[in-house]
């Protein structure tokens, strides 16, 4: 486990991938039955119950925007460790990757899906549309919650809201930069970036035709200018 990462956060990001692959989700019927029975029956039981719920919904999407921005390799480790429950003895063999290297995958996931439940995006993802679209997913699912039943005091509500208008600037300019037709050199790294987030600087080498020192500069540059609001 990184060192960074608090135990109990470490095992509430290991709850929620256990949750993703091993939940049975409700029928629409059980739904239904549930919601009305929530709606008739109005008590802090009932609320803590329907927060529970919430975050259990929020953490999957968060989970999923993380997988979907996964390696193939990575994602067939999940899938064997989380849904198949296969060992890291017998993962190792099938993927011919050490223990040790696997362990540094899990723990990676896991470092991601800490910040993200936290609506904290790390300086690598700034470019991922899955992560940003499931963070203001989340806080909007969640700000309507709290609004709802009057819940939560206006300080906290204030910060979730100034979380949710950063990361739809985020989304805005990511859009601009991909949809952008400008064929100048910052916008096409940033938009090959945005369009591949996994592609490693000498990988953006390739496909922009340009030096090592170019690629690095625009995308620090345009990460700099997110990392201070997102990392709080």
């Amino acid at each position: 486990m990184p060192s960074f990462i608090p135990k109990l956060k470490f095992f509430l990001a290991n709850d929620a991938l256990i949750h993703f692959f091993k939940n049975r989700y409700w029928s629409t019927d059980e739904l239904t039955f549930a919601r009305s029975f929530c709606q008739i029956h109005n008590s802090p039981n009932i609320w803590n119950l329907k927060l529970r719920l919430l975050c259990e919904e929020n953490n999957d999407m968060i989970v999923a925007a993380v997988l979907a921005d996964s390696s193939s390799e990575i994602l067939s480790f999940l899938i064997d460790r989380y849904r198949r429950n296969l060992s890291f003895i017998q993962i190792s063999h099938k993927l011919h990757v050490h223990k040790n290297g696997l362990q540094r995958w899990r723990d990676k996931v896991l470092s991601d899906i800490v910040s993200l439940i936290e609506y904290k995006l790390p300086i690598a993802d700034i470019f991922s549309h899955n992560k940003v679209e499931a963070l203001i997913f989340s806080l909007e699912r969640t700000i309507s919650f709290y609004e709802q039943y009057g819940k939560g005091d206006h300080s906290f509500l204030t910060q979730l809201k100034r979380k949710l208008s950063d990361f739809q600037d985020l989304l805005f300019t990511l859009k601009q930069f991909s949809l952008s037709p400008s064929d100048k050199l910052a916008y096409r790294i940033i938009r090959n970036k945005i369009l591949n987030p996994n592609l490693s600087l000498e990988e953006l080498e390739e496909i922009c035709h340009c030096s090592h020192t170019a690629i690095s500069h625009y995308v620090k540059d345009f990460q700099l200018q997110y990392a201070r609001k997102f990392l709080q």
